[in-house]
């Protein structure tokens, strides 16, 4: 191996050590065509980095350790993490994304026994996992069936970097469009996830109002190394949007006046059970 190969060598394994310390999923195939080698040499990185990740356990007691998860299709970085919720919290929280449908049933599963495993003591798990069983075995995953964990994360990082996305997407009438977005938010609603952007005015129905994807029915996407830049007054602010568009279809605001009556019911009940009622109506503007 020459010098250079050397120090590019060098280079490669401390970005992926350093991706893997951020929580990324490593995909040997993806990262090989990403830096020009092959898969074999990436195994070889990622063997190097337990390595050095074995000896300095050793020496200090970390324990993070590179695993391959089958769930995710890639390996990740593990460590041994201290009980932060009390049972009642785990619970209400497995509760919650269950209740919420966002995800297939095994990257579901996935979740919520990883939070088991890192929030209780052994002597807990087994209670907790019977509490939810029942549920998890009658979950209803959404209709979509696809896989959007490690999607929503990449597409977050685009967020994040202001990266320009060029994505390939399917409307709900079944048309395939195509185009290059500014990502500036992700939203779950209503059993989905959302992607908000902005594209060119020219291309838009609304200008000036930004656009929603459904994340599940983005066919494919590619996140460019070109950056946008936005205003800091034009920030994107999840919370006051949610509060304009709760249910994700966007267009100019509207102010509206509604004219109605308001029906007051009486009801008397005789003793033999049977009732009369009386409606009194008035008009209101």
């Amino acid at each position: 191996m020459s010098k250079q190969e050397s120090v590019h060598k060098h280079d490669r394994v401390l970005e992926i050590y350093t991706r893997l310390m951020e929580g990324e999923i490593i995909n040997k195939q993806e990262l090989a065509e990403e830096y020009g080698v092959s898969p074999r040499s990436i195994q070889r990185d990622i063997d190097s980095i337990r390595d050095y990740l074995s000896n300095h356990t050793a020496k200090i007691g970390n324990g993070t350790d590179i695993i391959y998860d089958y769930i995710a299709g890639g390996f990740r970085a593990v460590s041994p993490r201290s009980v932060t919720l009390t049972n009642a919290e785990l619970f209400t929280t497995a509760k919650i994304l269950l209740e919420s449908r966002a995800l297939v049933k095994d990257e579901m599963e996935h979740i919520i026994t990883e939070l088991i495993e890192a929030g209780l003591p052994i002597s807990e798990r087994k209670k907790m996992s019977e509490l939810i069983r029942n549920e998890l075995f009658h979950y209803v995953e959404p209709r979509h069936g696809n896989r959007l964990v490690n999607k929503v994360w990449k597409l977050a990082g685009a967020v994040s970097g202001h990266h320009l996305v060029e994505l390939q997407y399917q409307k709900a009438n079944g048309d395939v469009t195509r185009a290059v977005i500014k990502p500036v938010g992700i939203m779950n609603s209503e059993y989905y996830f959302y992607l908000i952007a902005y594209i060119g005015d020219k291309d838009k129905k609304y200008p000036g109002y930004p656009t929603v994807y459904r994340i599940d029915r983005i066919i494919d996407y590619s996140i460019r190394k070109d950056i946008f830049r936005v205003p800091y007054r034009d920030r994107f602010e999840e919370g006051e949007f949610r509060k304009r568009i709760p249910f994700m279809f966007t267009g100019k605001l509207q102010r509206v006046k509604f004219i109605y009556e308001r029906r007051i019911r009486h009801e008397t009940y005789h003793s033999q059970g049977c009732a009369e009622s009386n409606l009194l109506c008035n008009g209101y503007r």
